[in-house]
């Protein structure tokens, strides 16, 4: 997150509008890219049923290939991605720029073979046409690239490459998915599921070539950071949980047969609970950007100076009123995140009050729109308030937190399927509220004690033997040399 607050400083030292909308234009598509190909990926495909006629039963079958690609992926890499972060991360404190570019090969090359049996296995007796299901397991594999590369994107300063790079390839996969259809060569499936494959390859591709161009160093240590799956197990486990926990609600209610659809004998889903859940999702995406541009260019400088003097043996007053000064800009800026969150989630329910109605909305799926939007608020300022823990490396405080989230999700999701449908979305709110909570608890509690986790909780580095993890990296490293 560093790398991008450098840039985004540059950018915000010129206050004039224009300066600040480049600097917001730039975050949004270096933190949450991939999120919104995903949002407009799916929500494109009502556009095109204008367009070419698209029956029904095509549209849901475009609907759920895109989402179980974008869920899927998501999930299998979600831990795997925040190790692969911190050894990342750690790579550029030690200067050692020269191990990152055959990691990137290195963990693509390991999380792609996972994928790629994983998806094998899933449409391996699906009834689709070959096809389709050749271009859905493309586009599964390409989007856990994607999330890859994002890891790695996110240390390179040319951020208005990066962010264009998105921007290019969406028009360009609009373009030929319309031509593609006016020619009608193709069927409408097929020519949409190959629009989105050659829009992530044209990501892939940009953002692989600026990653190359950026760490033109390399060692021979593809496979070194395997060691940090057993070294950083913990960090593994918060993600995959806090992503978990984002859709296991979802899951649930796909298993319910009074709302669930069957597509193709391959895809099961809930739509009258999705749709609603699916749009409520965007409230959260200003945050995500606000987060970023706030605390990169405010908090993060505060922090800075305080672990620096704390580093360097800074007499007790000094590390105090620099204590003082990071607890004022961390509770301003926190609030304030609140506060715009709140608004946008307010707005957000007097449109889907107003607008969603027009849209085919029925009674109960606006109801459910309305209590998302506030369980997305609970969720968000409780992912913001996990990540401040991380950024004081309180790893056991974040992963109680999101196993609050999980579990309660789980627990109150699975209790409302029993209650009418009106009361569907409330178990997901009631566990964000809660999660919410008990994030503020923890964050508080360790604000209040700050000096004893730095201070007293820090464990001496012993050495210690190679773990079987350990030997088996460095034969990897030695056939990848």
């Amino acid at each position: 997150m560093a790398g991008i607050g450098f840039e985004l400083k540059k950018l915000f030292i010129n206050r004039s509008i224009m300066s600040k909308a480049r600097a917001y234009f730039y975050s949004v598509f270096v933190t949450i890219g991939p999120v919104i190909i995903g949002a407009l990926a799916v929500s494109s495909t009502f556009a095109l049923l204008e367009i070419g006629g698209i029956s029904k039963s095509d549209l849901d079958l475009l609907q759920t290939s895109i989402i179980y690609s974008f869920i899927a992926s998501i999930l299998i890499t979600s831990g795997y991605c925040m190790v692969l972060s911190r050894y990342v991360s750690d790579r550029l404190y030690f200067n050692r720029k020269e191990d990152i570019l055959p990691t990137l090969y290195g963990s693509i090359t390991i999380i792609t073979i996972v994928c790629a049996i994983i998806g094998f296995f899933f449409y391996l007796n699906s009834p689709l046409p070959l096809s389709y299901k050749v271009l859905c397991y493309l586009l599964f594999i390409e989007l856990v690239i994607m999330t890859i590369l994002t890891i790695y994107i996110s240390a390179v300063q040319n951020y208005k490459k990066i962010a264009f790079s998105f921007l290019y390839a969406a028009i360009a996969a609009i373009i030929i998915g319309f031509l593609l259809i006016k020619l009608r060569i193709f069927p409408i499936t097929i020519v949409i599921m190959l629009s989105f494959d050659i829009c992530i390859m044209i990501i892939i591709i940009m953002l692989i070539s600026e990653v190359q161009n950026y760490y033109n160093q390399k060692s021979t240590y593809y496979f070194d950071f395997i060691r940090y799956f057993a070294e950083q197990k913990v960090l593994f486990l918060i993600n995959t949980l806090y992503m978990g926990g984002l859709y296991v609600h979802s899951f649930i209610f796909w298993r319910l047969p009074s709302i669930n659809v069957i597509i193709s004998d391959t895809y099961i889903y809930a739509p009258s609970y999705d749709i609603p859940a699916f749009y409520a999702l965007y409230s959260i995406f200003p945050t995500l950007v606000i987060f970023i541009v706030r605390f990169e260019t405010s908090f993060f400088e505060k922090y800075k100076n305080y672990f620096y003097l704390v580093n360097n043996n800074a007499c007790y007053e000094d590390m105090q009123l620099a204590k003082k000064e990071m607890q004022k800009i961390l509770t301003k800026e926190l609030l304030y995140i609140m506060e715009i969150q709140l608004f946008v989630t307010i707005g957000t329910i007097i449109y889907g009050l107003k607008v969603l109605p027009y849209f085919g909305f029925t009674y109960e799926m606006v109801n459910l729109f309305n209590i998302m939007a506030l369980g997305y608020y609970c969720v968000i300022i409780m992912y913001v308030i996990m990540t401040i823990l991380l950024y004081f490396n309180s790893q056991i405080k974040a992963l109680s937190i999101v196993l609050v989230f999980f579990t309660s999700n789980f627990i109150l999701t699975f209790i409302s399927t029993f209650l009418e449908s009106s009361f569907y979305g409330l178990g997901f709110f009631l566990s964000g509220l809660i999660s919410l909570v008990f994030a503020i608890i923890m964050l508080v509690n360790y604000y209040k004690n700050l000096e004893y986790y730095i201070f007293c909780t820090q464990v001496a580095l012993q050495p210690k033997k190679p773990s079987f993890i350990s030997k088996y990296t460095d034969r990897l490293n030695k056939i990848g040399g």
